[in-house]
């Protein structure tokens, strides 16, 4: 294990995944790497794998082999899970492929940090960013994604402009709204779980809220994409917990009837987070990576990719925000306990009238 590495919880180190983990001290274990020796062993190494949930890959891959040429990005785009189950598989077997794991589902990366999948790494350009965005010198988070209400503006007329003003609504003309909502399904999607999880610690009517949603018979997916199609399609009216980058790019791209709101009693604001694993193959060039995504350019090109950045993101245009941050809190999310009895409450309330909670899997 690296000098200052934190002991594995419940994880067994491989002698292939220890001793990939030793180059981490001289890509800035004291924070005094040498930039261009860093480059010189990233081109050597020839690439950097990225294992990503999310679809930004053309503006921050170009910008990054443009000033890094000799290194080649190849992503990989998986859901959270599937990060997260390769990143553990891929250890345990000895045979390393991701270099960089990069997520939305912040519970799960944290978890695979706390478990000692991330090896550490100094960086100058994490200074740029708010203290709690950086956890143990391993996991960064690296956007600022504000997350509300997305709708068809050309089919809804009257939007509710708050989470009481939804459960307000749902309760008063719930046959309005049959069929009409959508969201990530909490069972299959961890950034679902997730939402369901801070609502329900923010707002002290949100399970009020999630059982009116449920027994509204809403849409539940997977993948975000799908929502947006629906969306724009009609068959859904509003989309929950929708994030905004997502909804203007849809916006902006496939259709401007896609409108967005945040809520004006309270919004929350998510972060991607990625981390080099500790067995990464090439170390170097995923240092070299990371410190792009931390760096101005690179926080411009995630914009250019539809996301938010977090560097400069300081949330006063952004009213109510609720930023979920990085750390050891996020972990009561995988408590299996606590995981079961919501998820049982929220298929009580699917199931409470016959034929609803009707979910679509995905497109």
């Amino acid at each position: 294990m690296a000098i200052g590495a934190q002991p594995a919880v419940g994880v067994k180190p491989t002698r292939r995944g220890l001793l990939m983990t030793l180059p981490a001290l001289g890509l800035g274990g004291c924070g005094m790497a040498d930039e261009g020796w860093t480059a010189r062993a990233a081109r050597r190494e020839g690439e950097v794998v990225i294992y990503a949930n999310n679809d930004v890959a053309g503006a921050v891959a170009e910008g990054f082999e443009r000033r890094h040429p000799g290194v080649k990005v190849r992503f990989r785009e998986l859901n959270s899970v599937g990060v997260r189950d390769a990143v553990i598989a891929e250890d345990r077997s000895g045979k390393p492929i991701a270099d960089i794991a990069w997520s939305t589902a912040m519970d799960l990366q944290v978890k695979l940090v706390n478990d000692g999948y991330a090896q550490p790494v100094h960086l100058a350009e994490a200074a740029a960013f708010p203290r709690w965005a950086v956890w143990r010198n391993r996991g960064f988070a690296v956007t600022a994604e504000p997350v509300g209400f997305a709708y068809n503006g050309r089919l809804l007329g009257e939007v509710p402009r708050s989470h009481a003003a939804l459960l307000l609504s749902l309760q008063r003309d719930p046959s309005a709204w049959r069929g009409k909502l959508a969201l990530y399904d909490p069972e299959k999607s961890a950034v679902g779980f997730m939402y369901m999880s801070a609502d329900t610690q923010i707002y002290p009517q949100g399970w009020e809220l999630l059982e009116a949603i449920a027994r509204s018979r809403p849409g539940l997916y997977v993948p975000g994409g799908a929502i947006m199609r629906r969306l724009s399609s009609g068959e859904h009216l509003l989309a929950y917990n929708m994030t905004l980058t997502y909804a203007d790019w849809w916006a902006r791209n496939r259709d401007a009837s896609i409108r967005f709101l945040a809520p004006s009693d309270y919004h929350l604001v998510i972060s991607s987070v990625a981390f080099i694993p500790r067995a990464a193959p090439h170390p170097h060039a995923a240092r070299l990576f990371l410190a792009y995504l931390l760096s101005a350019e690179g926080q411009e090109k995630l914009r250019l990719g539809r996301l938010r950045p977090l560097r400069g993101y300081t949330g006063a245009e952004s009213p109510g925000a609720r930023h979920i941050r990085v750390g050891p809190g996020l972990l009561a999310n995988l408590d299996e306990m606590r995981r079961t009895s919501m998820l049982e409450r929220w298929r009580d309330a699917l199931q409470s009238q016959p034929g609803s909670g009707s979910a679509v899997g995905s497109d």
